[in-house]
């Protein structure tokens, strides 16, 4: 799955599922099913949150939570810990309806409904959930409830921004890389992208790796511009200094934007890993984020061809051949029909057909029996066809 996500088996011993590469993790207290049983927890982190949770009065903080247990014969409840990317500003009055607030719902697309029982305390959260289910949707938002147009609960917050570089597993000659804004920091480690093969119709996404993130803070909604450098003159980023624009409103509404950069080496033979910058500009030309991600390297090299004569002939070059009036023919050895002692036999566990490329292949049936002549090992070069 690209989401990121995690799946545990917890006893009466109780402990915590933390997520992976987060700081968001569930704590399941001892007691929390009876002796001898236990309970699967699996947490995951969903891209895109719904829309009825980010607009002037509410903006998600975090990502929507799947939480699904597998055994609801419990006697406690659970303790979920969020690290929320938003800091509240103080410089200013805040009206008291302004806060932290989480989020539930049995539907990821909603209706959510206010949890009571949470506590912050800087940028983290704990909330108890009670009352459980076993499909969940968790979410840390903040909301404003008396805020009337055209004033924006963003007013009042500093939210931070995610900007994460992927690309391919190695660096070829010509590839694609994406830069994706995320409205948290559960930027996951592989990211499906449908638009890197455009040319192929119904072509299946890719998945892209990632190379490195940043976080910024973003006062309001606006239109941002990302660029992508490369340090290297052999390689150039398509568009990468002209940049490309995330709008606004995708940032408002929490989605996650995929910019899509192609990359092209000038001398393939001089194919090597190098370093690419990126930067973020807001919609009056300020720097918002800028860092540095070193590539993969280029696939290792799977051996060297060799230089000498072929050992077999090609197929088409077998009626071509001429053979030299002095070339001594050979003589394949004749079947004999001979007893043999000490005979062995097999059970077939599989149905092999005869290919046309591999005429000396017998067929066999499963379940058969067959004699064992010799139990030599043999190997088959290529595929072979069940």
């Amino acid at each position: 799955p690209v989401e990121t996500s995690i799946v545990c088996r917890l006893d009466s011993s109780g402990g915590a599922v933390q997520l992976p590469d987060t700081n968001i993790s569930i704590h399941v207290p001892e007691g929390h099913v009876a002796s001898g049983e236990t309970q699967q927890i699996s947490l995951k982190a969903m891209l895109d949150p719904p829309l009825e949770l980010n607009n002037d009065r509410c903006t998600t903080v975090s990502p929507v939570l799947e939480i699904k247990l597998s055994n609801m014969e419990v006697q406690t409840s659970l303790t979920l810990e969020v690290k929320v990317s938003v800091e509240i500003l103080s410089s200013m009055p805040i009206p008291n309806n302004v806060a932290i607030k989480c989020l539930r719902s049995d539907s990821k697309e909603g209706p959510y409904n206010l949890l009571p029982l949470s506590y912050t305390y800087g940028d983290t959260v704990q909330v108890k959930l009670e009352n459980l289910e076993p499909i969940m949707y968790v979410v840390m938002v903040v909301q404003a409830q008396n805020i009337v147009p055209p004033s924006s609960v963003w007013e009042y917050v500093n939210k931070k921004i995610t900007a994460g570089l992927y690309g391919p597993k190695y660096v070829h000659p010509s590839f694609k890389a994406v830069l994706a804004i995320f409205g948290h920091d559960c930027a996951p480690k592989t990211l499906l992208v449908n638009e890197v093969s455009q040319q192929a119709h119904g072509a299946a996404p890719v998945t892209l790796q990632l190379w490195g993130k940043q976080q910024f803070v973003l006062s309001k909604p606006q239109d941002l511009k990302l660029c992508l450098y490369s340090n290297m003159t052999n390689y150039r980023v398509e568009a990468g200094d002209q940049g490309k624009i995330v709008r606004g409103f995708q940032l408002k509404l929490g989605k996650v934007s995929r910019l899509i950069f192609p990359i092209n080496c000038h001398d393939p033979a001089q194919l090597s890993d190098f370093t690419l910058r990126v930067q973020v500009r807001d919609e009056v030309g300020n720097i918002l984020s800028q860092y540095c991600v070193q590539t993969p390297r280029p696939p290792p090299k799977t051996g060297l061809k060799t230089t000498g004569p072929r050992r077999f002939l090609k197929k088409k070059e077998i009626g071509k051949i001429v053979l030299s009036p002095l070339a001594v023919t050979c003589k394949y050895p004749t079947f004999q029909e001979r007893p043999i002692s000490n005979l062995k036999y097999g059970k077939l566990l599989k149905t092999v057909v005869r290919q046309n490329k591999n005429p000396y292949l017998l067929e066999y049936k499963k379940g058969d029996v067959a004699a064992l002549l010799s139990e030599e090992k043999i190997r088959l070069k290529g595929q072979l066809w069940t």
